[in-house]
């Protein structure tokens, strides 16, 4: 994923954009600090997994993904980006040497520039 290519999918600006274009930058770029500083002590993940609470919980979610999302080897397309006053919602698929998700899908709350509430469904096809 590049900038250029999100650029192109954003009709209308929206503060929320940018937390979410950041977000989705420093988890390509394999950032888990940065990653995180998007969340705050309320924020709250919800993921057919498990729900995470706070920074430190949604951590462990994003360290154990980043491990199947190499920088260099990782081929992450986002395929719709729609943002209305503090909702955001992505459709996105990738593909990197330990997984294949044709379809992922993110709606995201952001609240004072940080995601507050967060919801994540793929189709997680772990390749051996």
């Amino acid at each position: 994923m590049k900038n250029a290519d999100v650029a192109q999918l954003i009709t209308k600006s929206d503060a929320s954009e940018n937390v979410i274009l950041h977000h989705l930058g420093s988890f390509r770029d394999n950032d888990l600090q940065a990653v995180i500083s998007d969340y705050t002590i309320e924020s709250v993940l919800i993921t057919e997994g498990g729900t995470y609470i706070g920074p430190e919980e949604i951590k462990g979610f994003f360290t154990d993904l980043m491990v199947h999302f190499p920088k260099q080897d990782s081929d992450f397309k986002l395929d719709k980006l729609v943002a209305k006053e503090g909702m955001v919602y992505i459709i996105w698929h990738a593909k990197t040497p330990s997984l294949e998700v044709p379809l992922g899908s993110d709606t995201f709350i952001v609240k004072d520039g940080k995601i507050f509430q967060q919801t994540f469904v793929g189709q997680m096809k772990f390749i051996n």
